[in-house]
Protein backbone atom coordinates (compact mmCIF):
# COMPACT_ATOMS: atom_id res chain seq x y z
CA UNK A 1 0.00 0.00 0.00
CA UNK A 2 2.53 2.58 0.55
CA UNK A 3 4.53 1.92 -2.66
CA UNK A 4 1.56 2.70 -4.31
CA UNK A 5 0.81 5.54 -2.68
CA UNK A 6 4.93 6.83 -3.35
CA UNK A 7 3.93 6.09 -6.81
CA UNK A 8 0.83 8.22 -6.79
CA UNK A 9 2.95 11.06 -5.46
CA UNK A 10 5.66 10.56 -7.91
CA UNK A 11 3.00 10.41 -10.55
CA UNK A 12 1.65 14.08 -9.37
CA UNK A 13 5.33 15.22 -8.94
CA UNK A 14 5.60 14.64 -12.65
CA UNK A 15 1.84 16.13 -13.35
CA UNK A 16 2.85 19.66 -11.21
CA UNK A 17 6.70 19.75 -12.80
CA UNK A 18 4.96 19.71 -16.47
CA UNK A 19 2.71 22.14 -15.58
CA UNK A 20 4.64 24.32 -14.33
CA UNK A 21 7.08 24.17 -16.99
CA UNK A 22 4.61 25.14 -19.17
CA UNK A 23 3.73 28.07 -17.70
CA UNK A 24 7.12 29.49 -17.14
CA UNK A 25 7.75 29.05 -21.06
CA UNK A 26 4.50 30.14 -22.43
CA UNK A 27 5.66 30.72 -25.65
CA UNK A 28 2.30 32.36 -27.05
CA UNK A 29 1.87 34.90 -23.38
CA UNK A 30 1.13 38.73 -24.90
CA UNK A 31 1.23 41.15 -22.11
CA UNK A 32 -1.75 44.04 -23.26
CA UNK A 33 -1.93 47.91 -22.38
CA UNK A 34 -4.79 50.00 -22.62
CA UNK A 35 -4.93 52.46 -25.29
CA UNK A 36 -7.86 55.58 -25.21
CA UNK A 37 -7.83 58.61 -28.61
CA UNK A 38 -9.23 61.60 -27.54
CA UNK A 39 -10.92 61.65 -31.03
CA UNK A 40 -9.43 62.11 -34.61
CA UNK A 41 -7.94 65.63 -36.18
CA UNK A 42 -10.13 67.38 -39.04
CA UNK A 43 -7.86 66.79 -42.13
CA UNK A 44 -6.10 70.10 -41.86
CA UNK A 45 -5.47 69.90 -38.20
CA UNK A 46 -3.75 66.19 -38.93
CA UNK A 47 -1.61 67.80 -41.84
CA UNK A 48 -0.27 70.28 -39.74
CA UNK A 49 0.89 68.44 -36.78
CA UNK A 50 1.84 65.57 -38.88
CA UNK A 51 6.26 65.20 -39.77
CA UNK A 52 5.07 63.32 -43.14
CA UNK A 53 2.23 62.60 -44.95
CA UNK A 54 2.02 59.86 -47.73
CA UNK A 55 0.10 56.96 -49.56
CA UNK A 56 2.05 53.87 -50.59
CA UNK A 57 2.22 49.83 -50.31
CA UNK A 58 3.74 48.28 -46.91
CA UNK A 59 6.78 46.08 -48.66
CA UNK A 60 7.92 44.72 -45.44
CA UNK A 61 7.45 44.57 -41.56
CA UNK A 62 9.72 43.80 -38.77
CA UNK A 63 9.42 42.61 -35.26
CA UNK A 64 12.12 41.90 -33.36
CA UNK A 65 10.52 40.31 -30.40
CA UNK A 66 8.61 37.53 -33.43
CA UNK A 67 10.75 34.89 -31.99
CA UNK A 68 10.35 35.46 -28.03
CA UNK A 69 8.81 33.74 -25.33
CA UNK A 70 6.66 36.20 -24.07
CA UNK A 71 5.54 39.36 -26.37
CA UNK A 72 3.55 42.18 -25.37
CA UNK A 73 0.88 44.81 -27.29
CA UNK A 74 3.69 47.51 -26.71
CA UNK A 75 6.34 45.82 -29.24
CA UNK A 76 7.11 48.35 -31.81
CA UNK A 77 7.46 47.06 -35.21
CA UNK A 78 9.39 48.59 -38.22
CA UNK A 79 7.05 48.96 -41.53
CA UNK A 80 9.26 49.67 -44.67
CA UNK A 81 7.01 51.53 -47.04
CA UNK A 82 7.16 51.85 -50.95
CA UNK A 83 6.28 55.42 -51.47
CA UNK A 84 3.28 56.52 -54.03
CA UNK A 85 2.81 59.35 -53.34
CA UNK A 86 3.77 62.63 -50.61
CA UNK A 87 1.98 65.87 -49.09
CA UNK A 88 4.29 66.36 -46.37
CA UNK A 89 8.06 65.80 -45.34
CA UNK A 90 10.37 63.35 -47.00
CA UNK A 91 10.86 63.56 -50.31
CA UNK A 92 11.81 59.65 -50.78
CA UNK A 93 10.65 56.53 -52.29
CA UNK A 94 10.77 54.11 -49.25
CA UNK A 95 9.58 54.71 -45.45
CA UNK A 96 10.06 53.37 -42.44
CA UNK A 97 7.46 53.93 -39.76
CA UNK A 98 7.33 52.65 -36.25
CA UNK A 99 3.69 51.80 -34.24
CA UNK A 100 3.50 48.96 -31.49
CA UNK A 101 2.39 46.14 -32.29
CA UNK A 102 -1.32 46.09 -31.25
CA UNK A 103 -4.16 49.04 -31.14
CA UNK A 104 -4.52 47.70 -27.79
CA UNK A 105 -1.43 50.22 -27.17
CA UNK A 106 -2.42 52.35 -29.86
CA UNK A 107 -0.33 50.72 -32.61
CA UNK A 108 -1.62 51.02 -35.92
CA UNK A 109 -2.35 47.45 -37.34
CA UNK A 110 -0.77 46.98 -40.65
CA UNK A 111 -1.00 44.28 -43.57
CA UNK A 112 1.64 43.49 -46.03
CA UNK A 113 1.19 44.33 -49.38
CA UNK A 114 -1.88 46.63 -48.53
CA UNK A 115 -2.00 50.43 -49.07
CA UNK A 116 -2.22 53.31 -46.72
CA UNK A 117 -2.50 56.81 -46.70
CA UNK A 118 -0.11 57.41 -43.36
CA UNK A 119 0.11 60.26 -41.29
CA UNK A 120 3.67 59.64 -39.46
CA UNK A 121 5.01 62.27 -36.17
CA UNK A 122 8.63 62.16 -35.58
CA UNK A 123 10.05 61.69 -31.90
CA UNK A 124 13.88 60.69 -30.96
CA UNK A 125 14.90 60.62 -34.90
CA UNK A 126 11.70 58.05 -36.20
CA UNK A 127 8.61 57.93 -37.72
CA UNK A 128 6.01 57.22 -35.60
CA UNK A 129 2.41 56.15 -36.08
CA UNK A 130 -0.44 55.07 -33.83
CA UNK A 131 -4.27 54.39 -34.61
CA UNK A 132 -5.40 57.95 -32.92
CA UNK A 133 -4.25 59.26 -35.79
CA UNK A 134 -6.06 59.27 -39.49
CA UNK A 135 -3.93 57.18 -40.73
CA UNK A 136 -6.28 54.87 -42.88
CA UNK A 137 -6.02 52.33 -45.78
CA UNK A 138 -6.23 54.14 -48.95
CA UNK A 139 -9.78 52.59 -50.02
CA UNK A 140 -11.22 54.34 -47.58
CA UNK A 141 -9.33 57.33 -47.64
CA UNK A 142 -11.55 59.45 -50.26
CA UNK A 143 -12.51 62.79 -48.07
CA UNK A 144 -8.68 62.81 -47.02
CA UNK A 145 -7.30 62.55 -50.43
CA UNK A 146 -9.83 65.00 -51.62
CA UNK A 147 -8.95 67.74 -49.24
CA UNK A 148 -5.20 66.79 -49.41
CA UNK A 149 -5.77 67.20 -53.35
CA UNK A 150 -2.86 65.72 -55.35
CA UNK A 151 0.52 65.18 -53.65
CA UNK A 152 4.30 64.79 -55.16
CA UNK A 153 5.40 61.75 -56.70
CA UNK A 154 8.72 60.81 -54.65
CA UNK A 155 12.04 60.89 -56.70
CA UNK A 156 14.93 60.32 -54.29
CA UNK A 157 16.37 56.86 -54.25
CA UNK A 158 17.69 55.55 -50.41
CA UNK A 159 20.19 53.08 -49.73
CA UNK A 160 19.50 49.92 -47.33
CA UNK A 161 20.91 51.26 -44.22
CA UNK A 162 18.11 54.22 -44.68
CA UNK A 163 15.74 51.09 -44.56
CA UNK A 164 16.02 50.38 -40.82
CA UNK A 165 18.20 47.27 -41.50
CA UNK A 166 19.80 47.68 -38.22
CA UNK A 167 16.23 46.53 -36.54
CA UNK A 168 16.02 43.70 -38.25
CA UNK A 169 16.86 41.08 -36.59
CA UNK A 170 19.80 38.44 -37.97
CA UNK A 171 19.00 34.75 -38.92
CA UNK A 172 21.53 33.68 -36.44
CA UNK A 173 19.59 34.93 -33.85
CA UNK A 174 16.57 33.62 -34.96
CA UNK A 175 18.13 29.95 -35.28
CA UNK A 176 19.63 30.35 -31.60
CA UNK A 177 16.24 30.73 -30.35
CA UNK A 178 14.60 28.11 -32.25
CA UNK A 179 17.63 25.59 -30.45
CA UNK A 180 17.24 27.05 -27.69
CA UNK A 181 13.37 26.02 -27.55
CA UNK A 182 14.65 22.65 -29.10
CA UNK A 183 16.61 22.19 -26.39
CA UNK A 184 14.03 22.90 -23.83
CA UNK A 185 11.60 20.41 -25.00
CA UNK A 186 14.37 17.50 -25.35
CA UNK A 187 15.54 18.18 -21.74
CA UNK A 188 12.27 18.01 -20.41
CA UNK A 189 11.67 14.66 -22.44
CA UNK A 190 14.48 13.15 -20.73
CA UNK A 191 13.77 14.16 -17.04
CA UNK A 192 10.19 12.99 -17.43
CA UNK A 193 11.17 9.44 -19.13
CA UNK A 194 13.82 9.21 -16.34
CA UNK A 195 11.56 10.00 -13.51
CA UNK A 196 9.01 7.41 -15.29
CA UNK A 197 11.27 5.16 -15.27
CA UNK A 198 11.77 5.25 -11.66
CA UNK A 199 8.72 4.73 -10.59
CA UNK A 200 8.01 1.63 -12.41
CA UNK A 201 11.40 0.05 -10.28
Amino acid sequence: MKKILAKNNKVKYVILFMITFFSLFNFSTITSYACSCAGPNTVEEELEQSSVVFSGKVVEIVDENKNKFKQSSADRLAVIFEVEEYWKGLNQKQITVYTERSSVSCGYEFNLNAEYLVYAHEANGALNVNRCSRTTPLVTAEEDISELEKGEKPIEQISNVNKGENHIPTENSTNNNKIYIILLILGLLIVGIYILRRIRK
